[in-house]
């Protein structure tokens, strides 16, 4: 099997990338609907009670029950004492995520985010392999 180099490997791995980019542009909107649908209908006011490591939230459901639960996305901008918005599923209060871009909407946010960045640097590469392959650069 032949090795690939130089200019055409730029090209293998643009189109690797683009591949990767388109992934990851797929994958947000299915993990964003994902959460749409999910039983996470309640919404309640929540207080941060410990950021180490991740945070530590508290609220109280409509029949007077004290939730606590670990959020999954760490985030330096949170800080004891900080008042917040949970979503959570009424059946099971314990299902329970921020509300907003630091719980409930993070890993879409992030395939999208990284499914652009690639689609860009995959595309770039791309192109410049091309180019440098056909001995336009």
């Amino acid at each position: 099997m032949k090795r690939v180099q130089g200019p055409a490997a730029l090209r293998v791995v643009g189109r690797t990338f683009l591949i990767l980019g388109f992934v990851g542009l797929l994958a947000a909107p299915v993990l964003g609907m994902n959460e749409w649908r999910s039983p996470r209908t309640a919404s309640a006011a929540g207080t941060i009670v410990s950021v180490n490591p991740y945070p530590v939230v508290s609220f109280s459901t409509p029949q007077g029950s004290v939730i606590r639960f670990t959020n999954l996305v760490r985030s330096s901008f949170l800080r004891e004492g900080d008042s917040v918005t949970v979503a959570y599923n009424p059946a099971i209060p314990t299902d329970a995520t921020l509300d907003g871009l630091l719980g409930r909407w993070f890993f879409a946010g992030l395939a999208g985010l990284l499914g652009a960045a690639f689609l860009l640097v995959g595309g770039l590469m791309t192109i410049v392999g091309r180019r440098r392959t056909a001995g336009r650069v």
